[in-house]
């Protein structure tokens, strides 16, 4: 048996509601007949937007939303998306691959009132690859901007008198790849030019840097930055990683996919190295994990990016939301790529039909998270599994050891919160969890789990679903069975 010891009175930090971000990205399916089927679609809507996925993301919750990009943002300018739908540019998009013609209905406005509707903060990623500093200026002077300027007035007569109060801006995007190929250090200049002007249109807002899971290139990027850092207030991290077709998995390759949040963990591990190194004290720089997820080997081109979402899918999520909730005071944000329909998506679509994915329950699951108070959960006498290394789409799936069990714990108001995900492909585990600095008092335990493989269709739409069930817990120990390829969260009162 297995021994989880959650230490109450050591608080890691605090579980910001961004760690639980997501991305839409003019992708594929994603934005367009995904989010987005237009106000004269059949299909029920509210401004354009579908009214079941609307209803989903409000229920599961939706801290932040990246968009336009992704790969979309530098070829992305902003002006095409505003003003009346009709009078506004067709245009060639590229991203990732796919080329269509982009018609811009989808624009700033209409994404405003998607976060609106659905209690979304909105971060909106910048064009530096083909764009300026002024453009990108104007774009938060548009969007953000109280004095009465030409901007402002442009805004209000677009429909929108106040103040959109976007406060999370990327400057550019994987620009060491499809954002223009930059090296670390013309990158890291190019930022220099933005960011101070762009700090000029609105002092208030959060920039993000492009960094890359790559520790030569964030090291040239923030020792360029290093006289700087009153610009700079978070470094980007991408990280995805392939393991096996989406259902048709090995079991080594299973195994082997469960290490993404080791590979996670040490790019968050080095790039605070670096950022204490350079900052030695004087700032706190956050690190933005702004694209995330698995990428399988069916998701290209000619499918538009989906493949079918499974139980495995969300194993590996829970894994990984467990390093950004144990790296609480230094992981600023992250966005799990993509809300509909592209990669790792929450919601799919079919037609009128919608469905929800198993990686939708994991974050149903790990929402008590938001805003409480990490605290450590350590493991003792944990199985392992042996896996041998794979390569990723960035980097290597290292070789090792695979611990079966994954966790993390926080507390909020009285309560205690604990995640915990088995990860063997056929056994359950047995866990005692034994609480230091408190006792347990009641609760409840919401439960994930099935065949590895399992997913939700159109036709099947609830194979996977989370459920709950009441706990009876007291006293300072507390044991759990969690079943084979499963997701558990526990909330319990805390005394």
């Amino acid at each position: 048996m297995s021994k989880l010891t959650i230490h109450a009175g050591e608080i890691l930090g605090t579980i910001s509601p961004y760690i639980h971000g997501h991305f839409a990205e003019h992708l594929g399916r994603c934005c367009y007949d995904g989010l987005w089927v237009g106000l004269d679609s059949p299909i029920p809507n509210q401004g354009g937007f579908r009214t079941d996925i609307l209803d989903a993301l409000k229920a599961v919750g939706i801290p932040q939303l990246r968009w336009p990009g992704g790969c979309f943002a530098d070829s992305y300018h902003w002006r095409d998306g505003i003003g009346p739908a009709e009078s506004r540019p067709r245009t060639w998009a590229e991203s990732c691959g796919l080329n269509v013609v982009e018609d811009n209905t989808l624009g700033t406005h209409e994404f405003i009132a998607l976060c609106r509707a659905i209690g979304a903060d909105p971060y909106l990623a910048g064009n530096v690859g083909s764009g300026s500093p002024q453009e990108l200026a104007d774009w938060i002077t548009y969007c953000n901007g109280t004095a009465d300027t030409a901007l402002a007035r442009e805004r209000t007569a677009n429909g929108h008198p106040d103040p959109m109060n976007v406060r999370f801006w990327g400057v550019g995007n994987e620009n060491w790849g499809c954002g223009g190929n930059y090296d670390a250090e013309a990158y890291a200049k190019e930022y220099k030019r933005f960011s101070t002007f762009l700090k000029m249109a609105d002092s208030s807002v959060q920039l993000v840097a492009c960094g890359l899971n790559d520790r030569d290139w964030n090291m040239k990027l923030i020792e360029t930055m290093r006289n700087h850092l009153h610009l700079l207030d978070h470094v980007s991290v991408h990280q995805y990683w392939v393991n096996g077709s989406a259902v048709g998995f090995s079991d080594e390759e299973y195994y082997s996919s469960m290490q993404a949040a080791t590979v996670v963990e040490e790019s968050i591990r080095y790039t605070d190295e670096i950022l204490r190194f350079f900052t030695a004290g004087r700032k706190q720089i956050g690190i933005a994990f702004d694209e995330w997820g698995i990428w399988h080997p069916e998701a290209v081109p000619s499918t538009n990016y989906e493949a079918p979402s499974t139980i495995r899918d969300a194993v590996v999520g829970a894994g990984v939301l467990d390093v950004f909730q144990k790296w609480s005071s230094r992981v600023s944000t992250a966005n799990i790529a993509q809300i509909v329909n592209v990669l790792q998506a929450l919601v799919q679509t079919s037609g009128e039909k919608m469905w929800l994915t198993p990686t939708y329950h994991l974050f149903s699951l790990y929402a008590p998270h938001r805003g409480a108070s990490a605290v450590r959960a350590e493991f003792d006498d944990m199985k392992t599994q042996s896996i041998s290394a794979v390569p990723m789409i960035y980097g290597t799936l290292p070789s090792g050891s695979l611990p079966f069990l994954s966790a993390s714990a926080s507390k909020k108001d009285g309560k205690l919160i604990i995640s915990l995900s088995n990860r063997h492909l056929t056994e359950p585990q047995e866990v005692t969890l034994s609480l230091r600095d408190g006792t347990f008092s009641g609760g409840s335990v919401r439960t994930m789990a099935g065949a590895a493989n399992a997913i939700n269709t159109s036709e099947q739409p609830e194979t996977v679903v989370v459920r709950e069930a009441n706990l009876d817990a007291s006293g300072d120990t507390l044991i759990l069975t969690l079943p084979a390829c499963s997701v558990q969260t526990v909330v319990a009162g805390l005394v």
